[in-house]
């Protein structure tokens, strides 16, 4: 178990110059030990590795399990392109209307529906997010890093004191090679997102809005109730499966979880069975809080 607290420089706001508004110090529940055991007992008979990240964004308390392990991306990575675009479109720096052509470059197998799609077709910067984020669309995906530059994006990450990338990442093609990330870090952009939301919806909110449209609702969603929204991007490849959500509960929440070594059902079953431990643990917590 590791109740490891990210450092305090991946806690930089998302849109540069803004006062983030955090609180000096954050802290781990004192219940948050409680809720790790649960954990560790649904998950005792997993075949693989599980790492946990979860981040209470009104009373800005964390705790996490393995949550400093690094892990394989996967499609993951598609949360930090979309907040780099955003961030880029926030600070004036482009224009989300700004239109992008297909390039037989920016092809790619897997998920998504774009995918061979006429070399020349043009879409809006904001339609190759929607298409990203609820389709997982690897070609999408390409063509936006082709557009704003892997190399900057990398920067901009290792800015803010985020873990991501290397100097081995030029191109998009060799960010699905070496693409790897911590559950606490990608839950710190889900976190960094959130509170860019909060200031200035225009234009954050509409990324969440993506999210919330995700076809993927098998991991994370599913240890929620029903009524409950989640913005959340799954990732595979291998036999890696992992699901990063913000849970719009009453009290909203940042919630990561990230697998390796197990199927595809065996990893939705575990992330799901972590989800319901979590949220049974926050709604409880929540309940008691004005």
């Amino acid at each position: 178990m590791c109740l490891a607290l990210a450092g305090l420089l991946a806690l930089a706001p998302v849109t540069a110059g803004a006062d983030p508004g955090l609180p000096s110090q954050l802290r781990t529940p004192e219940s948050a030990a409680d809720v790790v055991r649960r954990i560790e007992q649904v998950t005792r008979w997993a075949p693989g590795l599980i790492s946990v990240w979860y981040y209470d964004l009104s009373a800005h308390e964390y705790f996490g399990l393995n949550a400093d392990e690094v892990h394989a991306a996967a499609s993951t990575v598609k949360v930090l392109i979309a907040a780099y675009l955003y961030h880029l479109a926030a600070t004036g720096q482009l224009s989300l209307d700004e239109p992008v052509a297909l390039r037989a470059v920016d092809w790619m197998d897997g998920s998504g529906i774009l995918n061979g799609a006429p070399e020349g077709t043009r879409f809006t910067l904001r339609e190759l997010a929607h298409i990203m984020l609820v389709h997982s669309d690897n070609t999408a995906a390409n063509a936006l890093m082709r557009t704003l530059g892997v190399r900057p994006m990398v920067r901009y990450y290792r800015s803010l004191g985020i873990r991501y990338g290397g100097p081995r990442l030029h191109t998009p093609q060799q960010v699905w090679q070496d693409n790897r990330i911590a559950p606490e870090d990608l839950g710190i952009v889900l976190r960094n997102i959130w509170e860019a939301a909060q200031r200035s919806p225009e234009p954050w909110a509409e990324l969440l809005t993506f999210m919330q449209e995700s076809r993927s609702k098998s991991r994370i969603p599913g240890g929620l109730p029903p009524h409950v929204p989640v913005a959340n991007k799954t990732g595979s490849k291998g036999t890696s499966f992992h699901d990063a959500a913000i849970v719009l509960a009453r009290r909203p929440y940042v919630l990561v979880v990230m697998t390796h070594g197990m199927t595809a059902r065996e990893a939705s079953y575990y992330i799901a069975a972590v989800s319901r431990e979590v949220w049974e643990w926050h709604d409880r917590r929540a309940a008691r809080r004005p």
